[in-house]
């Protein structure tokens, strides 16, 4: 096996923590959900669920479409969540003004779920909050806001191109 050229880019950053924003960005994911899921060790429903049946619960009756709006996700992925929330029996499926739409709404079971995990989920929030005090905690989610709205400019771009 020959030996490998040094590649200029990659030596340059070969000492960062990370090589680019979304290498950054997932592993700051991955460490703030597992304080997420460790705060929430004994609830129901995780913290990904817990987003999905509190977003539920402010739309009362939801469509995929709008559901999957409120939650910046795609359709798919939202069914995907949604159908094992159906079957747990936190979240149940009718049927809208026609046959065709399909409507999210909370369970007797998904509604207790959400007040038994609300007490550790605000846990776990205020734990995050306090450790980064309120003008860090304030200015990341500002900026989080501010990378959605891009990526979605960035796709706008692109499908105008194509």
């Amino acid at each position: 096996m020959s030996a490998l050229r040094p590649i200029a880019f990659l030596e340059e950053v070969r000492n960062t923590p990370h090589i680019c924003l979304a290498e950054g960005l997932r592993a700051a994911n991955r460490a703030v959900m597992k304080h997420y899921v460790d705060s929430m060790a004994g609830s129901p429903v995780n913290p990904v669920q817990m987003s999905l049946l509190m977003r539920v619960y402010y739309l009362r009756n939801a469509t995929m479409q709008t559901l999957a709006q409120h939650m910046e996700t795609d359709r798919t992925t939202t069914t995907r969540n949604v159908d094992v929330l159906v079957r747990d029996g936190f979240l149940e499926i009718g049927e809208g003004k026609d046959r065709r739409q399909r409507l999210v709404r909370l369970t007797e079971r998904g509604h207790e779920a959400l007040e038994v995990s609300i007490p550790k989920w605000r846990k776990a929030q205020d734990e995050l909050k306090n450790a980064l005090g309120d003008e860090l905690w304030n200015n990341i989610l500002r900026e989080a806001r501010t990378l959605i709205e891009l990526g979605g400019i960035a796709c706008d771009r692109t499908a105008q191109a194509a």
